[in-house]
């Protein structure tokens, strides 16, 4: 979460060879960063620019953010129960009856969502009046191996780039500032160098980095004077124990955090290397719900920005509290009190840190989004957001997880679908190989199924050793 829009995956590139898909998303990138921003952001971006800088949006309760909330709010169930086919066809309320004034009441006899539901009839949550030729497409398992696809606008997507510029403009940051990424987008195979620079981001494979390549990456990273770090936590865990270890400095004014659960023990490590601000913050790939991380007394919260999604906690029949979310900004694939399968208990808004000034729904911490990371042949970390999803994956089999008991082997189960033949098999076999030889001794299982966690949610990875606790 936090990177720019890939415009390559726009269903009308869907048919354009890769390399011309990669270079229009390169295009795109150093278009957003030096073309003026009224020739490549939407209106609705300077929207949520304008709405976030209202000096009462910090104060849920404030006259401002109720009477906002209600207004965007009651659009999105208008328009869901009168244009997308799940809920026009399934919740027995008139768009009619929406109004502002009510749509919080409104909301509440809303069925909540499951993503079970939306795997199985993805057409059923896209609106009738959108052109789905133009949508934007993001998939992903998260920390469970059903795969979820999710449909936005352009517009969508950028007006999720403004809450993240905005919170990231406190820093210091702006469209121009020199950024180095270690993330998803910037993961390479084993044999290609491990950087790359695109416009102003200096993109290094999270996978390299290990003892091999660390010197070479350091160095380019001073050479390119990065003024942030935009970076799964473990990546930067990665690099910081290395220039600890070897005593060099490296100056940024700060770090942005994304894709997996922050550690205590990750911020007082990046605190004490970069001695810079830390900002991170709770997103998926659904869009319903984000949650501004806030570190205090050696205590990680999460307050939830009451302008990009209602909050909702669900109290499962084991007594857990899932987080439910319901977008206020998406209009082409709406997801209305959607379960995150994100569990911790929300306070109300008078909890408060007097350091950030937030007086928001907040979950005083987050269980089970707990941080899955495979050990390569390389004895290097293979991070759980970097998987790739292959597209055969999508059609042909309902779940699959990625185990591993032992360092540098990985075992792939799959629960097949009805589609399911030797053939195919054969394809998802040598699909995986392709793409994880390298790095793993691969294994493949079909099995019947998948067993859940103790708090009903199905792992994407499951790592049955400790290599990861070694000092």
């Amino acid at each position: 979460m936090g990177d720019i829009v890939d415009m390559a995956n726009c269903n009308l590139f869907e048919n354009l060879p890769s390399p011309i898909r990669k270079k229009l998303k390169d295009l795109y990138y150093i278009l957003y960063e030096t073309a003026p921003q009224s020739l490549v952001m939407s209106k609705g971006y300077f929207k949520i620019i304008e709405l976030m800088q209202n000096p009462e949006v910090f104060d849920e309760k404030s006259s401002f953010v109720e009477n906002t909330q209600r207004e965007l709010l009651a659009k999105v169930l208008r328009n869901a129960l009168l244009n997308v086919p799940y809920y026009r066809d399934c919740v027995p309320i008139s768009a009619n009856e929406v109004e502002p004034v009510n749509a919080l009441e409104v909301l509440r006899k809303f069925p909540l969502l499951t993503k079970d539901e939306i795997i199985k009839h993805p057409e059923d949550f896209i609106s009738d009046w959108i052109n789905k030729h133009t949508l934007y497409c993001a998939a992903s398992g998260g920390s469970t191996g059903d795969v979820i696809k999710v449909w936005r606008t352009l517009e969508e997507l950028q007006i999720e780039r403004a809450f993240i510029d905005h919170m990231w403009s406190y820093y210091g940051y702006s469209r121009k500032s020199k950024i180095l990424r270690m993330g998803a987008n910037s993961v390479v195979s084993p044999e290609m160098p491990p950087y790359q620079i695109i416009g102003r981001r200096l993109l290094v494979s999270p996978p390299h980095l290990n003892e091999k390549w660390l010197e070479k990456i350091v160095e380019k990273i001073k050479d390119f004077s990065p003024e942030f770090i935009h970076s799964y936590p473990s990546s930067a865990e990665r690099l910081a124990l290395y220039l600890k270890e070897h005593n060099i400095t490296i100056r940024v004014k700060g770090i942005f955090l994304a894709s997996e659960e922050v550690k205590l023990e990750q911020i007082e490590l990046f605190k004490k290397v970069f001695r810079a601000p830390i900002c991170f913050h709770y997103g998926a790939t659904e869009q319903v719900l984000l949650g501004y991380g806030c570190y205090v007394n050696k205590n990680i919260v999460y307050h939830f920005n009451p302008l990009y999604g209602i909050v909702e906690n669900y109290q499962d029949e084991d007594g857990n509290y899932e987080l439910v979310g319901t977008s206020l900004w998406d209009f082409a694939m709406p997801m209305i009190r959607y379960r995150t399968q994100d569990y911790g208990v929300v306070s109300d808004v008078d909890y408060g840190n007097k350091n950030d000034g937030k007086r928001w729904k907040t979950a005083l911490h987050l269980d089970g989004r707990k941080q899955s990371c495979l050990i390569t042949k390389q004895e290097t970390p293979y991070f759980e957001c970097s998987l790739p999803i292959d597209e055969i994956l999508w059609d042909y089999v309902k779940i699959f997880q990625c185990v591993q008991n032992v360092p540098g082997k990985l075992e792939v189960h799959v629960v097949p679908n009805e589609k399911y033949s030797d053939e195919i098999e054969q394809k998802i076999i040598t699909s995986l190989e392709e793409e994880f030889s390298e790095w793993f001794d691969l294994e493949y299982f079909k099995v019947n199924d998948i067993p859940l966690t103790k708090s009903g949610k199905r792992r994407l990875v499951v790592v049955n050793h400790d290599f990861n606790q070694k000092d």
